[in-house]
Order: C-alpha cells, then sequence, then structure tokens
C-alpha cells in the first residue's frame, strides 16, 4: 500500500512539472500576431477634414499612484457631466466630434485617455494590475470634482470603451454614474453581437491568455505585463495610438468570460448604441440579446453607419446625443 501511494505521488508530482512546463513554455513562446490592416477599425471615416484647432488642450488629474490620468474638456451644464472613453488603440483626441455633439445637447464632457493609453499612465499598451481601470475612474470623477451632489453623471464609452462602460455598470463601482451609454460595444467573444476576432481587428493570443488565465485564477498573477492582443493597425506605440495590450490592460478593460451575469446585475439606465452596418459587431443581435439577459437594457440601431461612423458621423453622433438626453431627463 505505501509503495502504492509513493508511486501515485510520484506520478501525480510528474503531470503538475509536466503541465507547469506546458503553461510556462505557453506563456513564454505565445504572442499575439499582427493582423492585416483593417480600415473598418483603424481609419476614422472624415478624418482628414477635421480641425484639429478646435481641439481642447489636455488636461491631468493624479491617480492614487501619482501616474497621471489626460483628459479634454468640452465646458456645458455645470450639472449635467459626462465620462467619455474612447475605443481599442485610440485616446480621447478620436472623440471630438462625438463630444462636440454631446457638448452642444448640453453636457459637459471629459474625453479622457484611459491608462495604456494618450499618455495617461506610465507606460503604452499597460496598466500595473487588473482593475486599475476601475481604481482609475474613481481618482479621475473626485479629481475632476464632479463627484459632487446635484451632478447628473453617465459614462459613455466606445467599442472596447462600451465595453469597459457595460463592466462598470455591472460592477462594484457602478454607483459612480447615474447612467451608462455604449456606443457599439465590445461584448466578448462568444457573444453574438461579435464577429469572429472582431471583424479581423484583433489579433488573440490565445494560449498565452488561457495560460495567465490559468494562473490567475489560482491566485498567481504573473508575467501579466506580456502581450496579448495586436489590433490590425500599422501605428506605432505613442500618445494617441496604443497597437498592443498587455494582459492586465485587456482583462481590465473586458467583461470577462462571466459577461451575462455582469449585464444581467446592471440596475441603473444604460443604453447601447450601434450602426446597422458595423463591420466588427452583429448589430442585429444586441437587442435579442440584452432582451435575453436584460430587458433593462435599451438598444437602439442607428441605420447606414459602420463602426468608426458612431463617432465620426454627424448623423451617428447626433443620434448618440440624442440617446444622452433621454438617459438625462430620466
Amino acid at each position: 500500500m505505501t509503495r502504492w501511494i509513493r508511486r501515485s505521488a510520484l506520478a501525480l508530482g510528474a503531470l503538475i512539472v509536466l503541465a507547469a512546463g506546458a503553461i510556462a513554455a505557453t506563456i513564454a513562446f505565445d504572442s499575439p500576431s499582427a493582423p492585416p490592416v483593417l480600415a473598418a477599425g483603424n481609419t476614422i471615416p472624415g478624418i482628414a477634414q477635421w480641425n484639429f484647432a478646435e481641439l481642447p488642450k489636455v488636461q491631468t488629474v493624479k491617480a492614487r499612484d501619482g501616474a497621471p490620468l489626460n483628459y479634454r474638456l468640452y465646458p456645458g451644464r455645470a450639472d449635467r457631466a459626462v465620462v467619455l472613453v474612447h475605443g481599442s488603440t485610440g485616446s480621447g483626441t478620436e472623440m471630438l466630434k462625438l463630444a462636440q455633439a454631446l457638448q452642444a445637447a448640453g453636457a459637459t464632457v471629459y474625453a479622457i485617455s484611459l491608462r495604456g493609453h494618450g499618455g495617461s499612465g506610465t507606460r503604452n499598451g499597460d496598466v500595473s494590475y487588473r482593475g486599475q481601470l476601475d481604481d482609475d475612474l474613481a481618482d479621475l470623477v473626485k479629481g475632476v470634482g464632479i463627484d459632487k451632489q446635484g451632478v447628473h453623471r453617465t459614462l459613455a464609452g466606445f467599442s472596447s470603451g462600451g465595453g469597459f462602460v457595460l463592466r462598470i455598470a455591472g460592477g462594484p463601482q457602478a454607483g459612480l454614474f447615474d447612467d451608462y451609454l455604449a456606443i457599439a460595444p465590445y461584448i466578448g467573444p462568444d457573444s453574438p453581437t461579435s464577429k469572429p476576432n472582431s471583424g479581423g481587428w484583433a489579433g488573440v493570443a490565445l494560449p498565452r491568455i488561457v495560460a495567465l488565465s490559468l494562473l490567475d485564477g489560482i491566485g498567481l498573477p504573473w508575467f501579466q505585463d506580456l502581450p496579448a492582443i495586436h489590433f490590425a493597425t500599422q501605428a506605432k506605440a505613442d500618445d494617441r495610438r496604443t497597437p498592443v495590450y498587455s494582459f492586465r490592460l485587456m482583462a481590465s478593460l473586458q467583461l470577462g468570460q462571466d459577461w451575462r451575469a455582469v449585464l444581467a446585475r446592471i440596475k441603473a439606465p444604460t443604453r447601447i448604441v450601434v450602426g446597422a452596418d458595423d463591420e466588427l459587431f452583429n448589430a442585429d443581435q444586441f437587442q435579442p440579446a440584452m432582451q435575453a439577459i436584460n430587458p433593462r437594457i435599451g438598444v437602439t440601431v442607428v441605420p447606414g453607419h459602420g463602426h468608426l461612423g458612431m463617432i465620426a458621423d454627424p448623423a451617428a453622433v447626433s443620434a448618440v446625443a440624442a440617446a444622452w438626453r433621454k438617459l438625462a431627463e430620466g
């Protein structure tokens, strides 16, 4: 009996060593490859004609770790604040036209650059730990002074930023805002709203992500600064673009594997606005998906618009601004 126990223990130990070796090799050698450039995710329609002289100067508040959190301010009503979150690879700069539309509708808009983007944080494409974006959001709300009573706060975001909006709405920081607006949001890879690899926009290091998730699941947040996603752009990492995300930045943005549960927990007024011709997502699947999971989440489909058009085309940004007005006015 003792001999059998010893042999079994040795066999189990060998299996553990082999499994650990396989995980280590996967983490070390798998990496995201750059997909072919995808114009539908990379090039904002009409941006060459934008007047960037209209772009407000960058302002900064400090996060709890002392890192800068950058934003651009579009002043409007003092009691109507919108914190506006950009999409993947971008920064607050690309939200110019949408921010102006919200401003014209009465909002004071804070077009932020998330940590790891637009000069916010300490490293392009990375955060220091999973969930740091949630903490940054709380620090920003306090830092710009919109945490005061009497200010109606909306969190709005586009694409990956839209997914982040829904993550906050269904998470422990939900009380930071009165309502939520998600524009063409990324829900999850297995959501019926998602096309494979987001329509070709994301090159994902799936084996590395699985391996790091396994480690994280047993309380070992190791190697999470390694790249996990390379987006379909030729842009280099700078103060305007972030082509590669680390595992922990990716995880800090997304709803996660339990996205259904996150969506089901949303209680605050929340609306999704998506273009009918979205190239990255299945626009016609948002309504049935939300109806099945959480009917409190409203969906507006804007005819004739693709993905990036939702933050650039005059008719599209007007539709988003109208959706915000309905939320803010109750």
